[in-house]
């Protein structure tokens, strides 16, 4: 298991590290949200465990901000212990918690359980064609050939739909409706933006490793998805 740590208590993240590698899972710690966000934005994960009280970005947003583009599994470490308060924690997009005192036994106990039935996730990296394509929601970054592409806000929410609804076909109503929602845009400036999205992506609309036209229908995000 991939597990990050987000703990700003050195004390307390290195011993649940040493814990968890003991237990054969690969962790990296982190010591704060922006830190955590940074590296989720390299490598994907499994299961973040993360604190909610946390220096600048407190760990609720933190959750929230995760699970807006992501199902990663989020175990919270919270002080609180009403009812009330942990079926906010549970609201907000956690998957459980644990209530401080705890004992690291009891981290591991959860984490054993969660590896037994751990789903597949939605990644935080999407990468297609073997690395040249890399989509990464958190911050909204696109890169080809590990070099980063300027798209503006609707290029982006365009390719992101897209890709992520692979082999399928949307003609333009549904693409405006679903992603220019807030503009006054027409049918045939999808075309505009899809051939601007090609040309930053060095996609040839004759022979497309990413977005398919399909003539009087519609486009399809084509671009294979690595494992």
């Amino acid at each position: 298991m991939n597990l990050l740590i987000v703990e700003d208590n050195r004390k307390i993240n290195d011993l649940l590290a040493v814990f968890s590698r003991q237990d054969s899972h690969n962790v990296t710690q982190t010591f704060s949200a922006e830190e955590a966000l940074n590296v989720l934005s390299l490598k994907s994960y499994d299961v973040i465990l993360t604190d909610l009280m946390l220096p600048k970005m407190q760990g609720e947003e933190f959750v929230k901000k995760i699970r807006s583009i992501s199902d990663i599994y989020i175990i919270v470490i919270t002080a609180k212990i009403e009812i009330n308060e942990k079926l906010d924690l549970l609201s907000l997009g956690a998957d459980d918690y644990i209530t401080k005192p705890f004992s690291v036994e009891e981290v591991m106990l959860k984490l054993k359980n969660v590896d037994k039935r751990l789903l597949a996730t939605l990644p935080l990296i999407h990468s297609y064609e073997k690395g040249l394509l890399k989509i990464m929601p958190l911050n909204r970054e696109v890169y080809v050939q590990s070099k980063i592409v300027n798209l503006t806000k609707y290029e982006y929410d365009l390719l992101w739909y897209l890709a992520t609804n692979r082999n399928r076909i949307f003609n333009r109503d549904q693409l405006i409706e679903i992603c220019f929602s807030d503009s006054e845009a027409f049918d045939r400036v999808i075309d505009a933006y899809i051939k601007n999205i090609r040309r930053k992506l060095q996609d040839d609309a004759n022979n497309p490793k990413y977005i398919k036209t399909h003539y009087g229908i519609g486009y399809e995000f084509v671009g294979e998805l690595d494992d």
